[in-house]
């Protein structure tokens, strides 16, 4: 579907495909169907199964706030799309959509999306961007002017939805890397609400050099959530072309500077290990340091260079630090919403019970060390609202991999 000379290019209005490169996003278009509705046609109804996202070519829709009668409706205009939580919940339309006049839409079957999504840069982003703005119209929308039941439990879905989306991004399988036994690493975050601003991220950048990360994102909620997604992916990218922990850091801080009029920052710790050697090399920006047991044998305070937060200020210099790791040490990396969170009596889990709690967790695998922790929280809050996003990040070096 590559576009006539005559018309005005698709992906100019599309923000579905928004920075993505064209070849790929005419090579997924190419693989939809086109359809076409008229004036007044019913495109969706409630209750109906839906396996595609539907993105407007031309036309207007209207999303009805209620029966298919009603006079409270949302308008779609080109460029936008529907149908895209049908196929991240699996659950049926939940609105009747029609055309407001005659409209030609792209068709992209859930199968086709989710395999793009992973192939695509910027297709997981601007799936978030646009659950975003839907969340902004239906606040203006449908907040002021019905306050009702159904309106917020629309709105509830769909920040479910941007938060399946946000955990879709990091890595989960365990183990995370099946065949590599010099290291056995576990993670998990867990959101104070649907969405959050926590993260981390793993995965080798050379046979023996795994880059680990773990940031907090200032702010929660949608903001939060796509600053988080541009972390990622600005580190991704550095980190894949090779430089080390504090040239990774200047660099995703310049990127993150760029249009950051909301003054957003994130805190970060990365690091590279040389899984044939054990050498940790890691910098870090604003974060939390580290805890540790392969300086003494007891788990305490890794010593981190100085750093302010990333995205803040352009042309910060960072530096970077190196420790030696032996088979069987741990390296514990997390954000403060371990050590900050609350029980009934506001009092904290604090820094002094998490070492205490470490003490005595020597000699186990990764995943005992999270669940352990996640565990003594969980038991610590008795229930109180957990008041920020909780992650945690656990590195076992077993030693260099045999021959």
């Amino acid at each position: 579907m590559k576009p006539d000379r005559r018309q005005v290019d698709p992906l100019e209005f599309m923000g579905l495909f928004s920075g993505v490169p064209s070849h790929l996003a005419y090579g997924l278009m190419e693989r939809c169907t086109v359809a076409e509705f008229n004036d007044g046609d019913l495109v969706l109804s409630p209750g109906q199964e839906n396996d595609s996202i539907r993105v407007l070519l031309s036309g207007r829709l209207k999303v009805l706030l209620g029966n298919k009668t009603s006079n409270e409706f949302v308008i779609i205009n080109r460029g936008e799309c529907i149908g895209e939580m049908s196929i991240i919940d699996g659950k049926p339309v939940s609105a009747y959509v029609v055309a407001e006049t005659a409209c030609r839409m792209l068709v992209i079957h859930q199968n086709e999306f989710w395999v793009s999504l992973s192939q695509i840069p910027g297709l997981a982003r601007n799936l978030l961007a646009t659950l975003s703005d839907r969340m902004r119209m239906s606040n203006q929308s449908v907040l002021q002017r019905l306050q009702a039941k159904m309106e917020l439990e629309h709105i509830q879905k769909e920040l479910a939805i941007a938060g399946n989306i946000q955990t879709s991004l990091l890595p989960s399988q365990h183990p995370l890397f099946p065949g590599r036994n010099e290291v056995d690493i576990f993670s998990l975050m867990h959101p104070a609400k649907n969405i959050g601003g926590d993260f981390y991220d793993a995965f080798f950048v050379a046979p023996n050099k795994l880059f680990v990360a773990v940031g907090d994102v200032s702010g929660k909620g949608i903001a939060a959530a796509l600053f988080m997604v541009q972390s990622i992916m600005h580190l991704k990218t550095q980190a894949l072309l090779g430089f080390p922990p504090n040239e990774i850091l200047e660099r995703v801080n310049n990127s993150l500077c760029i249009n950051n009029t909301a003054a957003m920052f994130v805190t970060l710790f990365c690091g590279i290990l040389d899984t044939a050697t054990g050498e940790l090399v890691y910098s870090n920006g604003g974060h939390n340091p580290p805890l540790t047991d392969a300086i003494t044998g007891k788990f305490e305070f890794m010593p981190i260079p100085q750093g302010i937060v990333v995205g803040f200020m352009e042309d910060i210099k960072y530096k970077s630090a190196s420790m030696q790791l032996k088979p069987g040490d741990t390296v514990f990396v997390y954000t403060d919403g371990v050590t900050e969170a609350e029980n009934r009596q506001k009092d904290l889990f604090s820094d002094e019970k998490l070492i205490e709690l470490l003490a005595v967790s020597g000699g186990i695998g990764a995943r005992e060390i999270v669940e352990r922790v996640r565990d003594e929280i969980n038991i610590f809050s008795d229930g109180a609202d957990q008041s920020d996003d909780i992650t945690m990040l656990t590195v076992r070096y077993l030693g260099a991999k045999s021959a």
